[in-house]
């Protein structure tokens, strides 16, 4: 496809000015948010200029196709064990998207599923979330039609491969989740039916992520007809979240709540045979976050509430029932945050994030340590998963120089054994990794692993480019990224910052990157970039940043606020309006991580720092690239058309500001192979243009 090479012109701007929490906000490219033919013709004007630039840089061609080599090895995601099934899903190399496959037993032959390749013929319709029954007779799902969140839920007879009747469309938004916690259906014991969440049928038009309710479920019949089994109460931003007993006896339901000034959660547990007591409190609103598993005859709770890394406790669910009851410390805090967990038999499995990467050890239920695990080397865990009463458990593991990796632990002798492995063709003999620590602007130590060949020069010549996140307590772990490789090959550096805001350091970490404090995380960007130059590993001319989404956020804060560190920033699906962010789709469920723009408190600090409002009138701009996936329902793509005619009004250097559209593509990007590979190739050659690696 040939694309225009001519420069667009600017955007128009209007004296659109809002009055928030008593102060009035300038925001003159409001227009943006209508899906206008104005806005249409103006966004594809920018993409094509970009395309132009991009697809005739003379290193992008040759990324590509390394890209292919990397990216379309056959892969295999996270096996979930249901009865004695085994679900997983897998792409070979001359597939776009992956498929869903199962075996019957531990070294049976795959069976297919359900391949989302022959569902749509420009691949839109993806996989999303599987749900299988207790004894893998038959499974749940999500499809995704052009990267939507708002997905419909389906049922598979897994023998026959039927696809029932029973479809819940995704106009009232089934099983969705706000940000930490995940959703589940919670399949009945005898497989007549699940528990599941949606919002109610009668909710206001455009507010489908809120006013969610638990409904149950019965194979057969029509969805308009489930039964309401919690939260008519409920108000619009909580959420409720699912988990049923192995019996099916017992129902739990979290309620969290990321809306307000701090996350708040509940837990109540209702009997099924004794229905008429109704749903127990067992938790009753704490600023914090729970999650919640059964095990035999107890309830097992994680929190952070009076724990900033987190703790693990248990309660008798016979003692619940009586109204009587207190938890017991099967896990106390310690020093590290507990990550994952999961019982399994005598078993209790927990993964605590120490150094910034993963560690596992093994306690009886009591909570008395049996046996610490040597993973494979410094990394994460992605996934662990096993039945409650299986003889094994399934471990996912990878790090930034080995490719994700499955292996079974056998439960008798607690040692595992590889299952399998992504084959990747790149020599990680060839690179290293190094864990750094700097001060940040007010003295606090940040971690950061740099990725780079084996006797690097630190001569400041090396390109680099910083990568982090900062936000929602998300860690950046040690994980396998295969569209980097070309950069480390060329001789790059890849620089992963823990910045504050993550979850590395539990809760107060997080804390400290959140609301007032955000600022702390654009310090611990800027810091970052600083002391690679200072330690002689780049300079400033050579020196890139990316982020996404919140990281989107990031990196466009510091491009604004130091400008003559970066000579390249990419950034996508960013969030960048912060006087605005709540008005679209779910935005009103990170208000517990930013604050509120309607309070005059929260305001000014999300004035103080919020880039489409903090960008200068005239900036000696780095050069720019906003990725902008056009069918994102999670961060509204107005984010990167406001931000990216904002930068290219104020800029006064000759950096360019470049817009690369993505269509029909959900917030993370399509997953189809080839566009993955497209998208990559083009951030990359960006880099490499900017940097001086082409």
């Amino acid at each position: 496809m040939a694309f225009s090479k001519r420069k667009p012109s600017e955007a128009r701007r209007s004296d659109c000015h809002d009055q928030l929490a008593g102060r009035w906000v300038s925001d003159p490219y409001r227009w943006m948010e209508e899906d206008t033919p104005a806005l249409r013709t103006w966004v594809l004007a920018q993409h094509e200029y970009t395309m132009a630039r991009l697809t005739s840089l003379p290193a992008r061609e040759g990324i590509r196709r390394r890209l292919e080599e990397l990216m379309r090895t056959p892969a295999m995601g996270t096996i979930t064990k249901a009865g004695k099934r085994y679900f997983f899903r897998q792409r070979f190399e001359d597939q776009e998207i992956s498929a869903l496959y199962c075996q019957d037993e531990p070294h049976g032959a795959p069976r297919l599923l359900l391949d989302p390749n022959e569902l749509s013929s420009d691949r839109t319709i993806t996989l999303a979330d599987t749900h299988p029954s207790r004894d893998g007779s038959l499974i749940a799902y999500r499809l995704s039609f052009s990267g939507s969140s708002r997905m419909s839920l389906y049922v598979m007879d897994v023998d026959s491969k039927e696809v029932l009747p029973d479809v819940i469309p995704g106009d009232v938004n089934p099983v969705a989740h706000a940000w930490h916690t995940k959703n589940r259906v919670a399949w009945l014991p005898d497989n007549s039916g699940f528990y599941y969440t949606r919002c109610h049928r009668d909710a206001p038009a455009g507010e489908a992520r809120f006013h969610h309710k638990l409904y149950l479920h019965h194979l057969g019949d029509d969805w308009r007809d489930d039964t309401l089994v919690f939260g008519e109460h409920l108000k619009r931003e909580q959420t409720p979240y699912p988990q049923l007993s192995s019996d099916g006896r017992y129902l739990i339901v979290v309620v969290q709540d990321v809306s307000g000034a701090a996350p708040c959660s509940q837990l109540y547990l209702l009997d099924r045979e004794d229905p008429e007591r109704g749903f127990l409190p067992v938790v009753r609103g704490i600023e914090a976050f729970i999650s919640a598993a059964f095990h035999r005859d107890r309830l097992y709770i994680q929190t952070n509430y009076q724990a900033p890394l987190g703790k693990l406790t248990a309660i008798k669910l016979a003692d619940i029932a009586t109204g009587e009851f207190a938890a017991t410390t099967v896990i106390p805090a310690g020093s590290h945050p507990l990550g994952a967990w999961t019982t399994v038999g005598n078993y209790l499995f927990v993964e605590t994030i120490e150094d910034v990467s993963s560690r596992l050890r093994v306690y009886d239920l009591a909570g008395k340590l049996v046996k610490q695990i040597e993973l494979p080397g410094i990394g994460s865990i992605n996934a662990l998963s096993a039945e409650p009463e299986s003889e094994d458990l399934l471990i996912s593991f990878s790090s930034f120089l080995m490719p994700r990796a499955g292996y079974r632990m056998d439960l008798e002798t607690l040692e595992y054994t590889l299952h399998h492995q992504h084959e990747v063709p790149f020599d990680p003999e060839v690179f290293e990794i190094e864990q750094v620590w700097f001060e940040s602007l007010d003295k606090t130590r940040i971690p950061m692993f740099l990725l780079h060949k084996k006797g690097i020069e630190r001569d400041g010549r090396n390109a680099a480019v910083v990568h982090g996140y900062g936000g929602f307590g998300v860690s950046l772990l040690p994980a396998f990224t295969a569209h980097v490789i070309p950069l480390l090959e060329r001789g790059g550096i890849y620089a992963i910052v823990n910045a504050r805001g993550g979850g590395e350091f539990g809760e107060e970490w997080h804390r400290a990157g959140m609301r007032e404090n955000k600022r702390n995380v654009f310090d611990d960007f800027i810091a970052a970039g600083e002391w690679l130059i200072a330690e002689g590993y780049t300079q400033a001319s050579r020196l890139g940043c990316f982020g996404w989404s919140n990281g989107g956020l990031s990196v466009n804060a510091v491009a604004a606020q130091r400008p003559d560190l970066w000579k390249a920033v990419a950034a996508g699906a960013a969030v960048t309006d912060m006087a605005r962010f709540h008005t679209a789709y779910g935005g009103q469920h990170w208000v517990a991580d930013y604050g509120s723009p309607e309070d005059s408190n929260d305001l000014d600090f999300l004035m103080q720092y919020s880039p489409y409002h903090t960008l200068p009138q005239k900036i000696e701009a780095p050069a720019i690239l906003t990725v902008a996936p056009d069918n994102d329902d999670r961060v509204a793509p107005w984010h990167s058309y406001k931000m990216h005619a904002a930068w290219l009004n104020a800029n006064v250097s000759k950096s360019p500001i470049l817009l690369r559209r993505e269509e029909q593509a959900g917030h993370r990007g399509s997953p189809v192979a080839s566009r993955t590979i497209a998208r990559y190739a083009d951030i990359w050659a960006f880099f490499f243009w900017q940097l001086g690696l082409d």
